[in-house]
């Protein structure tokens, strides 16, 4: 979808090579206004960051999700976006700018 979705990288570790144009580290909040678009906007302009990846990555870029109560058939309950917390809330983001999975 051109103009429409955009992917950023990040590598961390040891061995990165010379080469890597991209991103490195795990973000930041400078890393989050240069790669993402803007925050959705008055004019109608809306922004949509999909944030993925284990706890503590989720949990740094956009806060933590929660479950609600088992459901009556013993399955999990389902998932809770919660508050939008770190990088993309001090970049400015808004909880409906932000899904978490």
């Amino acid at each position: 979808h051109p103009n429409r979705l955009y992917v950023s990288y990040s590598l961390t570790g040891k061995n990165i090579r010379s080469d890597w144009e991209g991103y490195i580290g795990r973000g930041s909040v400078d890393m989050a206004k240069n790669a993402l678009p803007p925050p959705s906007s008055s004019d109608g302009k809306t922004t949509m960051i999909f944030v993925c990846g284990t706890d503590g990555f989720r949990d740094m870029w956009a806060g933590p999700i929660a479950r609600a109560p088992p459901l009556p058939d013993g399955s999990k309950g389902p998932k809770i976006q919660g508050d939008l917390l770190g990088v993309l809330k001090e970049a400015g983001y808004e909880a409906s700018d932000v899904f978490k999975y």
